[in-house]
């Protein structure tokens, strides 16, 4: 049998908690400053045999002041030892018992749950033994049956300790009041850094998305272009400049998008200008010269969309083209519809299937993943998949949607109720393209 695990040893609260030496320092004069004060000027007037007990009790009171936030459970137990040596040197309430409440307040604020309940047991259990105390001379008249002394004892018990003990519990209602407001304003400031980081995180998930669009696109019009170059660079070298013009003109406008990604990174709060409905014929340009035919049906009335759609848009398009160019047959063309409807704007990009290249079912791409994630940023939905020899995305952006949370795990049913096409299947079985 393998030999038994030694439970772990029981952690004890440190007893001391960590402040800031600035706050040591204040601790440190004000309870000087007390202790001069009242060795000064009431230790004197006290016999010869009492008064070193009266410095003790002063000096234990300003210890516990040092104390009270560096280490409340130590500052309560010196407030006691004050306490039980002012009733040995028998002296009455005096000014220096002030720095009783301050000292509960304190661990009310600051303490541990067992140094704050003690306080708040220490505030009833004191208030009824100064009662006691302050009535002790009048209680043994009443023990002998003098009926005046009976009620001066429960006079001055009942004055002495209810005065005490509201003193005391109001001093530690206050403590824990401020442990309450401080408590929720730490929980304000670490919902709100969490905030903070979701929304970089989501941020940087944007900035991927953007960085992963503009790479696939370029390289894809770059390695079209150049093996195109390569097959006529004997038969037509006027086709191969126009190919190395259309290669370096896709280069640097994705090395200007790629900084522009980058400069967002490094800087919080930097935007830019992101592409639209309007620079969709640059787009298919752009793939008509890299061998892949377009053919565009859109509406004539497009306007009213919101930026975020728009980009989505745009990023759909662009990425489900950019897939077709790597994995479709270039023989025939390539089919890009968007239709405006009363609730939003249709996307459908559909592609002929090259039978050497036939689309992967297993996950391992990203493509069509971040088309999901760009359709549920603006609360809309996208299929992709075979539809007999051809792969078809379909998606829907509703109108006036803004970008929000991305929906990647969200119903991928039509926001519309409409069917989809036959032979359509969720992105995750494509996810490879």
């Amino acid at each position: 049998m393998p030999p038994a695990r030694a439970a772990p040893a029981p952690t004890l609260a440190p007893v001391f908690r960590p402040i800031s030496q600035t706050q040591k320092v204040v601790d440190l004069v004000i309870a000087i400053a007390f202790v001069l004060v009242f060795a000064l000027f009431f230790v004197r007037a006290y016999t010869v045999t009492s008064s070193p007990v009266i410095l003790l009790v002063v000096v234990a009171l300003g210890g516990a002041l040092a104390l009270r936030r560096w280490s409340p459970p130590l500052a309560l137990t010196a407030a006691w030892i004050g306490a039980i040596a002012q009733m040995i040197a028998g002296d009455t309430p005096n000014l220096y018992d002030a720095a009783i409440p301050p000292i509960v307040y304190a661990c009310a604020v600051y303490g541990t749950r067992a140094a704050r309940w003690a306080a708040f047991s220490s505030s009833l259990v004191g208030a009824g033994i100064a009662g006691v105390y302050t009535a002790r001379y009048t209680f043994f008249g009443a023990v002998r049956g003098d009926l005046g002394d009976v009620q001066e004892t429960l006079r001055v018990f009942g004055i002495v300790g209810a005065l005490t003990a509201v003193t005391l519990l109001l001093a530690w209602t206050l403590g824990v009041l401020v442990r309450t407001a401080q408590r929720s304003r730490r929980n304000r400031q670490e919902a709100d850094a969490a905030g903070e980081q979701v929304a970089a995180e989501q941020e940087r998930t944007r900035i991927a998305r953007d960085m992963h669009d503009v790479v696939a696109h370029s390289l894809a019009v770059v390695i079209a272009q150049s093996d195109g170059a390569r097959l006529l660079r004997r038969t037509d070298p006027e086709a191969v400049d126009e190919a190395l013009e259309t290669i370096g003109s896709t280069a640097r406008a994705a090395l200007a998008d790629v900084r522009v990604l980058l400069q967002q990174l490094r800087y919080e709060g930097t935007t830019s200008v992101q592409p639209g409905l309007a620079d969709l014929d640059t787009l298919f340009a752009q793939f008509q010269g890299s061998g892949l035919e377009v053919d565009v049906v859109r509406d004539p009335d497009l306007g009213g969309l919101g930026t975020a759609v728009q980009l989505a848009a745009f990023r759909i398009v662009q990425e489900s083209l950019t897939n077709a160019l790597r994995h479709g047959d270039l023989t025939r063309p390539a089919s890009v519809v968007l239709t405006r409807t009363p609730h939003g704007l249709e996307v459908e990009v559909v592609n002929a299937v090259d039978p050497s290249r036939p689309p992967r079912t297993s996950p391992g791409g990203h493509g069509l993943i971040g088309m999901r994630e760009r359709a549920g940023a603006v609360q809309g939905d996208l299929r992709a998949g075979p539809d007999g020899d051809r792969f078809r995305v379909r998606a829907f952006l509703p109108v006036g949607a803004t970008a929000g949370p991305t929906a990647a795990g969200s119903d991928a049913s039509r926001s519309d109720g409409s069917a989809e096409p036959p032979g359509t299947v969720p992105i995750q079985t494509a996810g490879a393209r």
